[in-house]
């Protein structure tokens, strides 16, 4: 175990959680401050998710130059200036420039902790590891819109949430100089004869599937956490406070289920258990969305072992090529969600926030199918 390469991603993505999650509470403030409609306001995600998916396909030049350590530090100091940026943005325009900057940022936050990990961590021990890791994105999940609820309790306004939450990547900016900068050592995998997993496109299209299938479940997960509390305003009629608190149970269940998962190891394949979440998961939404809004908060416990079960089951299927690998599931999140969050923002404006959601059982529902279909298309073992 690399223990300082796993506390600096463990770090990472928390303070990649919290600057991530904290917009959905603000995103109904920031539409009457710069009065905006449901679709132009969904560039305030779609923007960003562009600007991961560029840096995740550059990612890998990066790797190149840089260690690892550095390009963390990169991200934060570009994460912190865009944090400042969209505090003091005048109008929408210039909200946009640093949104498409702070989703540079965060498109290589949410990359570097996910190799890091693997590379640090011993193959029996890596879902548990893993789990963990994804624990910290719930825990700071949980914290944002709390964090937002006391902004707004204190008199703050969106602004002044943006300007105190960029004291976290400045804490993990600091802390990133007492982490030695040095390569980790690979495993090892022998590669036979004439093997590459450099070039084409035979090679690279079972982890385009596979990251294509994760980012399917990626947008309803994101559709909970961003939309709910637009959700919550306008069909229930909660108001600021309450609707934030309310996104706050929404990530409890989350972080409670991926804490759940970094200490017990079930013995299932993880095509079982992955198919089990999702089925799960598509009940409880559509329980969401005609019978109560508090199955919403409760399909976090069933998504919560998703996303580091998924990153563990490609660490397994790609294990000579995760750079690459990974980049291809951060590259395909950030573009998932550009769609996702033009799709919503139009459905909603259209057909309303309670009809828009809908869009959340039947990415889940696609991501099912890839699945348990991966193995038939690529004649190998995928469980």
């Amino acid at each position: 175990m690399v223990w300082p390469y796993i506390i600096l991603s463990y770090f990472s993505l928390f303070v990649f959680g919290l600057c991530d999650n904290v917009r959905g509470p603000l995103f109904t403030e920031i539409l009457k401050a710069f009065h905006l409609g449901d679709a132009q306001g969904a560039w305030f995600f779609a923007l960003s998710s562009a600007a991961g998916f560029i840096t995740s396909f550059f990612s890998r030049h990066l790797f190149r130059y840089f260690s690892k350590t550095l390009v963390i530090r990169g991200a934060t100091l570009s994460m912190m200036l865009s944090l400042w940026g969209l505090a003091w943005s005048p109008n929408f325009y210039f909200f946009l420039v640093f949104i498409f900057i702070f989703g540079l940022s965060m498109g290589l936050l949410g990359l570097v902790p996910n190799i890091l990990v693997n590379l640090g961590t011993p193959v029996k021990h890596r879902r548990q590891v893993l789990s963990g890791l994804h624990s910290m994105y719930g825990m700071a999940s949980l914290l944002a819109p709390l964090f937002v609820a006391g902004i707004a309790w204190q008199g703050g306004n969106w602004r002044d949430a943006f300007r105190w939450v960029s004291l976290s990547p400045l804490s993990l900016l600091i802390y990133s100089f007492f982490v030695p900068v040095q390569p980790l050592v690979e495993e090892k995998h022998p590669r036979t004869a004439g093997e590459s997993v450099t070039r084409g496109f035979r090679l690279h299209a079972p982890q385009i599937f596979l990251a294509a299938m994760m980012s399917f479940y990626v947008m309803a997960e994101i559709l909970i956490s961003s939309r709910l509390a637009l959700y919550m305003t306008r069909v229930r009629h909660f108001d600021f406070e309450m609707s934030s608190v309310y996104v706050t149970y929404f990530f409890v269940c989350l972080l409670a289920g991926r804490l759940f998962f970094s200490f017990v190891k079930f013995a299932a394949p993880l095509r079982r258990q992955l198919s089990f979440s999702l089925l799960l998961s598509i009940s409880l939404m559509l329980a969401g969305i005609y019978i109560n809004p508090l199955f919403f908060v409760i399909a976090g416990l069933s998504m919560a072992p998703f996303y580091p079960l998924t990153v563990a089951l490609i660490s397994e299927e790609f294990p000579r090529d995760l750079d690459s690998a990974l980049s291809y599931l951060i590259g395909s999140d950030s573009l998932m969600l550009i769609v996702m969050h033009l799709l919503v923002g139009s459905l909603t404006d259209v057909y309303g926030i309670a009809q828009a959601m809908l869009v959340g059982p039947a990415v889940l529902l696609l991501s099912f199918v890839m699945l348990n279909s991966f193995s038939h298309i690529f004649k190998k073992r995928a469980g």
